[in-house]
């Protein structure tokens, strides 16, 4: 899995590539207009400016799922400087599921342990969200997907409790700037 990161107001005119948020670079090989982050021969991130010469990106901030027609021109543009491609994305990371069931924590008042199902498969995670109800469909990020500030969820245990997935808010998937409650779908199938 990777994110794309593009925010010219802040950033200028660069296509940031994260692979692997947590590792830190040991080597860094600048070739051109891209620059490729290696930690222990791994390539973790790449770095590829003034890209408005090659694709024009009107999105600000990450890229959850790169359209084709962006991957196609990238990929042409790396291959052309010897540089590794960026596969198709098959799944974002996040998942819309069921609640199945919500029960009040024994050790934080305001939060709940919450149940949920998707694609035949059962998730518990912990919520303080208030817009919470059994039946309704939530998004959530799922282990090992990179988050939209580009962290990394891991599922943990917190408190004795399994926290498998993330519930996400409309921010977080980039939606609004509402953080208060949980990002509610509608006219949409779990999985």
């Amino acid at each position: 899995m990777y994110r794309l990161f593009y925010d010219f107001e802040t950033n200028g005119d660069v296509l940031f590539v994260l692979f692997d948020p947590e590792k830190k670079p040991d080597e860094i090989k600048t070739e051109g207009d891209i620059t490729l982050l290696y930690a222990q021969k791994e390539l973790i991130g790449m770095n590829l400016f003034h890209i408005s010469n090659i694709v024009k990106i009107k999105s600000k901030g990450v890229l959850f799922a790169p359209e084709e027609k962006l991957l196609s021109a990238l990929n042409s543009y790396l291959s052309n400087h010897n540089a590794p491609l960026l596969p198709p994305l098959e799944e974002s990371g996040y998942e819309v599921m069921r609640i199945v069931q919500l029960e009040e924590h024994p050790l934080e008042e305001k939060a709940q342990i919450v149940t949920l199902e998707s694609k035949g498969k059962s998730y518990q995670s912990v919520s303080y969200y208030p817009n919470l109800e059994e039946g309704k469909l939530v998004v959530a990020a799922k282990d090992g997907t990179i988050l939209y500030d580009g962290s990394l969820f891991h599922k943990k245990l917190v408190r004795n409790i399994p926290v498998d997935v993330s519930l996400c808010s409309p921010k977080e998937l980039k939606i609004s700037n509402e953080s208060k409650e949980a990002f509610l779908p509608e006219g949409y199938l779990e999985g």
